[in-house]
């Protein structure tokens, strides 16, 4: 018998006891294979803007939980204290660096539950909890005050003219309608510097509760500051204006320009952006055309509160609600909800 002939027996006998083999089946063509992929590909540009918003969603929500973590400290303070932490809390000494003091933030720890960050904290001479290079306690990066969605490419940094280590923050104390320059701040807010170097004027007191005038649910408490702008990044490159990148020390302890890192306001509006760049100088209202001219765009980027979230910025108010405004928030709202006793009528949303 033939192989061939043997085969089809062993098939027929397959076929009665139901154990036949499968026909073969055929695959894929190729042009079957490019439309799986590209519905595929399709499916996945629709859910990546979802996973994406969602995701940004989280750290928003984060970010607003952390903000009332500082405004619940900030009412704890008040409770043990009888007044708000000082912005700086500032002393003049006769030896460079002339100004120091005890930031915002440093008064806060205790009541963050960070108390082991203020263990070795110098409150004699401030300029040594700066200067002792990777162990400085102004060099601690503390998780709480960094937003997630803030974009801070290195923390923390150092300043090489004075080898001073500071890590960064998030967050700005409420400095009222303007924050910076020093000589030129309102101190109409929450946060300001005290003590015998105050300015613009010596020996201001820390704000009070009953201070807040306005109401603590219409005044402004703490709120975000961005790191991104890359119109005025292109004037840090040529060497203008103070490093946007490495702005906001926590502990900052050195310096007149202390005030400038732990406090914001309503100088500029919400998410303020330099409207052009280092090449297109020439010709703009107000000038800045020369170093000294454009430290009026200085002052305005780093009073303005801002983030990373699209759309606008979260918010603490004085009564501890978080609230997010929107970029879009008219600058004289901004100085209604910055101000502790304008007068001013409440902002309705």
């Amino acid at each position: 018998m033939v192989p061939t002939t043997r085969r089809r027996i062993f098939d027929r006998i397959d076929r009665r006891r139901g154990t036949a083999p499968a026909a073969p089946r055929p695959g894929f063509s190729l042009l079957e294979l490019l439309v799986v992929i590209g519905i595929v590909g399709l499916l996945a540009a629709l859910l990546l803007p979802a996973v994406q918003a969602a995701r940004e969603a989280g750290r928003r929500a984060q970010c607003a939980s952390q903000l009332r973590q500082l405004g619940i400290a900030a009412h704890l303070h008040a409770d043990t204290r009888g007044h708000f932490p000082p912005g700086v809390e500032q002393w003049y000494f006769n030896s460079a660096v002339a100004y120091r003091g005890i930031p915002l933030f440093a008064h806060l720890l205790p009541y963050l539950e960070q108390s082991s960050a203020l263990v070795k904290w110098d409150y004699q001479d401030p300029i040594n909890n700066a200067n002792q290079g990777a162990q400085s306690n102004t060099a601690v990066v503390l998780p709480l005050l960094l937003c997630p969605s803030d974009v801070i490419h290195e923390n923390p940094i150092t300043m090489a003219s004075r080898n001073w280590v500071y890590a960064l923050t998030s967050y700005g104390g409420n400095g009222g309608t303007r924050s910076y320059f020093p000589l030129q701040a309102t101190a109409d807010g929450i946060f300001h510097t005290t003590g015998e170097a105050a300015e613009p004027r010596a020996r201001q007191q820390p704000t009070r509760p009953r201070d807040v005038r306005d109401g603590l649910s219409g005044t402004l408490l703490f709120g975000e500051r961005s790191h991104v702008d890359a119109n005025y990044q292109t004037f840090n490159d040529a060497g203008w204006g103070e490093p946007l990148a490495q702005q906001g020390w926590w502990g900052a302890s050195t310096s007149r320009k202390m005030i400038g890192h732990v406090t914001l306001s309503a100088f500029a509006p919400i998410n303020y952006r330099l409207p052009f760049a280092y090449a297109e100088r020439a010709g703009q209202s107000p000038p800045a055309d020369s170093f000294n001219a454009f430290q009026a765009y200085v002052d305005r980027k780093l009073c303005a509160y801002g983030s990373e979230h699209p759309g606008g910025a979260n918010f603490c108010f004085a009564d501890g609600a978080t609230r997010f405004l929107n970029t879009q928030t008219d600058l004289k709202v901004l100085a209604a909800f910055s101000t502790r006793s304008g007068s001013e009528p409440a902002p309705v949303d």
